[in-house]
């Protein structure tokens, strides 16, 4: 992708003319040229440049701004004054001043570079914003088309992804290896598996994965696809990998206050909260105007740390920058004893998670616990077991089947039975007794039909006949197309794990493809619109049902639970692929 815009530095101001300060301004803006060249949006044009072509001005080189700016000596004092200029008119946008002991600057000026770089990326992307805003979309550029599908994300709505992932598919049109066009798509697609899509989690962890890896295979030396790649293996629970790149991001540019900030909820995340804190705090100093969407990043790494008045601090600011800051909220005042305040966060959080996340289906028994510790991926156990200490101590009910977990002889047959009213689940020496759900129903299905690619409808069961003129599928075409799903859902899951996005995108739309072509056949599709809306309505309701009970298992069970969420396949096509062999009694 393009730069942002060229931005020329010019040589410091030596008002008083001595030797000494002259030198501290050149070395002030060699930092601060190597500082903003870590930038991939920027296009750093040196005043080396200017002087070799016999001083032209920015215009001249093609630069949309300046920097200029001086050095001077005030008693005990150094002034170092920065101002960024819009080349064409002369606007001011943006000045500051920093004052250090004379004697000091060697010690803070890698401090004050980085102030100033971050200002200067911030400002220059704001004002290519205002103006990318004023124009239609068919004359935007690949970059404009960034800046745009990020303002609707910051927005944090569906809606907004759905506008946001136009934005950047206008850019890949425009530029088919945009990196920065994959890695917006990757965080619309995010958002919606991480908070608000729950019924469609799998397709939209798909998406965010295949986006992320495709951004880093196409541009490695970005730090915000490298953040976001990191994050989305966070959250798969990919712990190490998420953790390299996370590192690397922070290796490219040190200094780009929004990735320490999501680098400190990375660090909480992976268990070294006091680096978090670290993080978070140095993004803000170096973006004092900071976005809300920081303050989550810097409570979280306090909570974890026991710091939970100031956590509590920071989410007051804007307790719903995220669905669960409200349930950070009544975590931390649980533990703080403030059992008003707690019990007031608690409603917040749950009448945002029916709003936002079940869409006005009241929560089952422990689904807000299971939920809020999905969508933060703790490493460590203790860290989860905090956070859950919290919400219980702000009036959140348990699940009463997290109780039932008893040990059963290691030689017992993995079974998958109904038992009384409920389910007795046996694996791994471990016996669990769950109450009954649809979700569980269905589980029992599928591991009865390994391997069988089974229909939502089926599983939801509802049918819909096909049309007089549709083809009727033997049972042979049957197996057949069976084994072809099977095979390429196996060929999705080689495929993403040698990192080979564009493999398994090829698969999945042959996949879709499959499904397209047999809609007919299968009675959803031919007919009316109200009948494929059924078999969507069916799919979702499924896909979120069997991943609701897998969740629900992992609480009580984590062995079977991490079992079967590997080894579930949701979609259209709901397939039980062991990833070892099982003797199930079911």
């Amino acid at each position: 992708m393009g730069a942002a815009a060229a931005i020329a530095v010019l040589p410091f101001d030596n008002p008083s003319g001595d030797a000494e300060q002259g030198y501290l301004a050149r070395g002030f803006v060699e930092e601060l040229v190597t500082e903003l060249a870590r930038f991939p949006t920027l296009e750093v044009i040196h005043h080396h440049t200017s002087q070799a072509l016999g001083g032209a001005a920015p215009a001249d080189l093609g630069a949309a701004y300046h920097l200029r700016g001086s050095v001077r000596r005030l008693g005990e004092r150094l002034r170092i004054h920065a101002q960024l200029v819009q080349t064409e008119g002369g606007r001011q946008i943006w000045a500051e001043r920093f004052d250090v002991p004379a004697d000091g600057l060697l010690a803070v000026q890698d401090e004050i570079v980085a102030r100033v770089a971050t200002a200067l990326r911030a400002e220059i992307d704001a004002a290519r914003l205002q103006g990318a805003r004023r124009k239609p979309l068919s004359s935007l550029d690949v970059y404009d088309c960034w800046l745009r599908g990020m303002d609707h994300l910051r927005r944090g709505t569906l809606e907004d992804d759905e506008r946001a992932r136009a934005f950047f598919e206008r850019a890949l049109a425009l530029d088919p290896h945009s990196a920065r066009a994959h890695a917006g798509l990757s965080l619309s697609h995010f958002n919606e598996w991480s908070c608000q899509l729950w019924e469609r989690w799998e397709e939209k962890e798909q998406r965010a994965f295949e986006h992320a890896s495709r951004a880093a295979a196409l541009d490695d030396r970005d730090a915000l696809i490298q953040i976001i790649l990191g994050r989305v293996l966070l959250y798969r629970r990919r712990w190490d990998e998420g953790a390299r790149h996370v590192e690397r991001a922070l290796e490219l540019t040190p200094s780009d206050a929004d990735v320490l900030a999501n680098a400190a909820l990375c660090r909480a995340y992976l268990g070294d909260p006091a680096a978090g804190a670290l993080l978070a705090e140095r993004a803000s100093r170096l973006n004092p105007r900071y976005p809300e969407w920081y303050l989550p990043c810097a409570a979280v790494p306090l909570f974890l740390l026991g710091r939970d008045a100031e956590a509590v601090a920071l989410l007051s600011r804007s307790p719903r920058a995220f669905v669960d800051a409200s349930a950070f909220l009544a975590a931390a005042h649980g533990l703080l004893g403030n059992r008003e305040e707690a019990t007031r966060f608690l409603d917040v959080f749950l009448a945002e998670l029916v709003e936002k996340i079940t869409f006005g289906r009241t929560p089952e028994p422990g689904e807000p616990l299971r939920w809020v510790l999905q969508v933060n991926p703790f490493r460590r156990e203790e860290d989860a077991a905090r956070f859950a200490r919290g919400l219980a101590a702000a009036g959140l009910s348990s699940d009463p089947d997290e109780r039932r977990a008893r040990p059963v002889p290691a030689a017992s047959r993995s079974s998958f039975r109904r038992a009384d009213d409920g389910w007795m689940l046996t694996f791994e020496g471990t016996a669990v007794q769950l109450s009954d759900s649809k979700g569980l129903r269905d589980l029992a299905q599928l591991l009865s039909q390994p391997s069988e690619a089974i229909h939502c409808l089926e599983l939801a069961g509802r049918s819909a006949e096909p049309t007089a003129d549709a083809p009727v599928l033997d049972d042979r075409a049957r197996r057949e197309i069976g084994a072809r799903v099977r095979s390429l859902q196996d060929t999705i899951d080689q495929a993403e794990a040698e990192h080979d996005p564009g493999r398994a995108e090829a698969a999945r739309e042959e996949l879709e493809q499959i499904v397209g072509l047999l809609s007919g056949a299968l009675g959803l599709g031919g007919r009316s619109r109200r009948l494929g809306s059924a078999a969507e309505r069916a799919r979702s309701a499924v896909t979120w049902r069997i991943r609701n009970a897998i969740r629900k298992i992992a609480g009580v069970h984590p062995p079977l639970g991490r079992h079967l969420d590997n080894s579930i396949r949701t979609g259209t096509y709901c397939t039980y692929v062991p990833e070892r062999s099982v003797d199930w009694e079911v």
